[in-house]
């Protein structure tokens, strides 16, 4: 297996082919050889008064409390250091001049005309150019930059198939630097802006602008430490005026804010993105950055000029709209006499009477910009019965009941979804309930469709499939919304379904949908709300990067302890860990040592157990001369009732290479009586020698056996004959199998 990557024409950069195993897109050294701030705590005069003011806000003590944990600590501070707070007022001013310091944020006002009159509106914002120049300038970040666009493709063993996953691998950042002159980078923004509701909190008011620098990969990007999502800004909140909410003015006046909120945080990147800016990276080279953006929004489509009654037909592709299409349909909008005239020509393309925020800046296109988001397209049949006996599976909520929940959260939705066609498909039957069976099938589908959809890395093969399951899952649902008619007023003309549409469209030239959705900006409503409730700033959380900071010099100057007392393991910590130096397999939560008595005994009512100890011995010697190591004594193994060689594992962690994205990931495997109080024996696939076999983990063990130990399991295989394939199997695309009798129960060798 090999891999192919080739570079823009733009980035000077020149083919090259490499061993799959030996593929590597950036060098990700773990640490820095860079010497960290010596005093990251600063403004505050130590780091002892940084931990306690952080300790107190933490801890959401009241004044009184604070006072008395600052005399508390006065009367105990060290010679080395002493603290110069008076009272609780120090703390939080200190706190106020450190998130303006370390954050950025400016204090704005945004005016705009409504009805004759001038409202103003409070926007906080960070310099978006000065916060990339943080992260460009951050000794741990920087190695993990990427600047010019990579096209790779993968060896199948017949020929190289493209495939995309990252930002930088797919067509937008392709054509971006392409336009480039020569030596230029492009630097891309993701900006994201929800209404989540902070004003509830405090006198906190805004909703958040979150943004994160596509140059940096998917793992860092999306996290939660450093290099991940960052708040930038906060909208303006407008209050609804009863008297004139239902007025397409006042929506436009609302739209105006935002977008004069939008041309404020843009500013530092506007003139930026025309001339370009001169920044010497880290390596010591100096580069031009060119920026592009991304941002969510929704607007009949967004993208493309579907008709708005055409809304419900997925099968049926439109135009895509143009940012200089747009302000021409507004140029001519404005040339009209009246506003009703004006008016009827927007309506036509969905636009309002005002000018996008992002149209200063260069190489924008913002209907391009906009993606679909796997977080807010999710559809499901509610059903109660079943799901509270539903089996448990690990990273997926699971509800005692669906019909009746009051939350917002998409992620359960998600996982409701995924286990609706099990839990209704023997009640919602072809004969008893053909609509509610078509519904079925078009539920199955569209579980393809996000499947598909939610891929880490995407190939020309995985694009193709992808777009084939939005043609079957479309004409599906076509069909039950015809037959349903006569049954439901539901209105299926809505933007969220034709959206699917432009999935794989967004794929190709974003690449992995993981770039672009919302669930890493969802994951920072909780923190941000807790913040507001408990710290009183709400512009941000400055400690954070204080925080980081003390850790990197504490780990720095404990690095540099080690090395000078062992000189010659200097550098083992900046070697990159080899995860296939890692164990295959480890078993654990381990058991008391049992004899085979014992075990007989527990389990004499489990037909699977009998002649336990008889079994095992005939697999041992068979197993042993297979794998050629020596028999005990040179005999057949011959293990007795009362040898206590068997210790019972309840857990089993498995790191293998994923199919999806060709990386290790490591699975967790349940063995156990009671797991989380339920029974719990996940099921495994056994490579055989000529064959794969699907069977229940019954019993985990470690045997030892002579001088040896072994991982061995107790696997009931689910390999029976089934018969012919139902259709409704065929319909739900269900792979059915079947128990062997239980007592036909095998050992396998872990």
């Amino acid at each position: 297996m090999a891999k192919s990557t080739l570079c823009g024409f733009h980035s000077g950069c020149n083919c090259r082919s490499s061993r799959f195993d030996d593929f590597k897109r950036h060098p990700t050294p773990s640490t820095s050889s860079t010497p960290p701030d010596k005093q990251p705590w600063a403004p505050f005069k130590s780091q002892l008064e940084f931990e306690i003011a952080e300790l107190a806000l933490e801890a959401c003590l009241n004044n009184e409390q604070t006072d008395r944990l600052i005399k508390f600590c006065n009367r105990c501070a060290s010679r080395q250091e002493k603290i110069t707070f008076q009272n609780h007022k120090d703390i939080r001013n200190m706190w106020d001049a450190v998130s303006h310091r370390v954050t950025g944020f400016t204090q704005d006002v945004i005016s705009v005309s409504y009805n004759d009159t001038i409202q103003q509106f409070d926007l906080y914002y960070r310099d978006l150019w000065e916060w990339a120049a943080n992260l460009l300038r951050d000794p741990r970040l920087f190695p993990h930059m990427v600047f010019d666009v990579q096209c790779l493709s993968k060896f199948n063993g017949e020929t190289f198939i493209h495939f995309v996953d990252e930002p930088f691998t797919a067509n937008t950042f392709w054509n971006v630097q392409s336009q480039l002159p020569p030596g230029g980078k492009p630097l891309a923004f993701i900006l994201y802006a929800d209404k989540t509701r902070l004003s509830l909190f405090g006198t906190a008011r805004g909703y958040p602008v979150i943004a994160r620098l596509a140059n940096l990969p998917t793992d860092i990007r999306n996290g939660q430490g450093v290099g991940g999502s960052y708040v930038v800004g906060w909208l303006p909140i407008v209050k609804e005026d009863r008297d004139h909410a239902s007025k397409p003015s006042w929506l436009n006046f609302k739209n105006a804010v935002w977008h004069e909120s939008f041309v404020k945080i843009l500013s530092s990147l506007a003139s930026k993105s025309h001339t370009g800016q001169w920044f010497e990276c880290l390596d010591n080279e100096q580069c031009i950055m060119s920026l592009i953006r991304g941002i969510k929004c929704l607007w009949p489509c967004p993208v493309c000029l579907v008709p708005h009654d055409e809304l419900m037909n997925t099968l049926k592709c439109y135009p895509y709209q143009m940012s200089a299409q747009s302000q021409e349909v507004l140029q001519a909008a404005w040339s009209k006499q009246t506003a009703e005239e004006k008016e009827e020509k927007l309506k036509e393309y969905g636009l309002r009477d005002l000018i996008n925020a992002f149209a200063a800046v260069m190489y924008t296109d913002v209907h391009d910009a906009l993606s679909w988001d796997q977080l807010h397209f999710n559809g499901v049949a509610q059903v109660d019965k079943n799901y509270e006996a539903f089996p448990r599976w690990r990273n997926l909520k699971h509800l005692a009941q669906v019909m009746s929940i009051s939350f917002a959260d998409g992620s359960v939705y998600e996982d409701i979804s995924k286990m609706v066609i099990h839990a209704t498909h023997a009640i919602l039957t072809k004969d008893e309930c053909p609509l509610g069976y078509l519904l079925l099938r078009c539920i199955r589908l569209f579980l393809e469709l996000d499947m598909y959809a939610a891929l880490q890395v995407h190939t020309t093969e995985t694009i193709s499939a992808g777009r084939h399951a939005i043609q079957a899952f479309s004409t599906y649902l076509q069909q039950y919304i015809d037959k349903s008619a006569n049954e439901s007023d539901k209105n299926w003309n809505f933007p969220k379904l034709h959206m699917s549409l432009h999935i794989f469209n967004n794929v190709e030239a974003k690449g992995a949908t993981r770039n672009y959705n919302t669930k890493p900006n969802e994951k920072m409503h909780g923190p941000l709300k807790d913040s507001y409730l408990l710290r009183t700033n709400f512009r941000d959380v400055a400690p954070q990067s204080i925080r980081h900071h003390i850790s990197d010099l504490d780990e720095y100057e404990s690095r540099d302890s080690e090395d000078s007392e062992d000189p010659d393991n200097a550098d083992n910590d900046l070697v990159p860990s080899n995860d296939t130096d890692l164990p295959h397999v480890k078993l654990g939560s381990r058991q008391v040592e049992e004899s085979f008595e014992s075990i007989e005994d527990a389990h004499k009512e489990d037909i699977a157990f009998t002649n336990f100890r008889t079994k095992l011995n005939e697999f041992l010697t068979n197993f042993l001369l297979a794998i050629q190591l020596p028999l005990p004594g040179g005999n057949r193994v011959q293990l007795r009732a009362s040898d206590k060689v068997i210790t019972e594992c309840r857990f089993f962690k498995v790191n293998y290479k994923s199919m999806v994205d060709w990386r290790q990931h490591t699975d967790y495997l349940q063995c156990s009586p009671k797991f989380y109080s339920r029974p719990c024996f996940n099921c495994v696939f056994i490579q055989t020698t000529d064959k794969v076999i699907f069977g229940r983990l019954l019993f985990l063990f470690e045997c030892v056996v002579g001088d040896i130990t072994l991982s061995l399991a107790l696997v009931h295989p689910f390999d029976a004959p089934t018969g012919v394939q139902l259709q409704n199997d065929k319909h739900l695309n269900f792979y059915r199998i079947r128990a062997r009798p239980r007592a036909q129960a095998e050992f396998f060798s872990v």
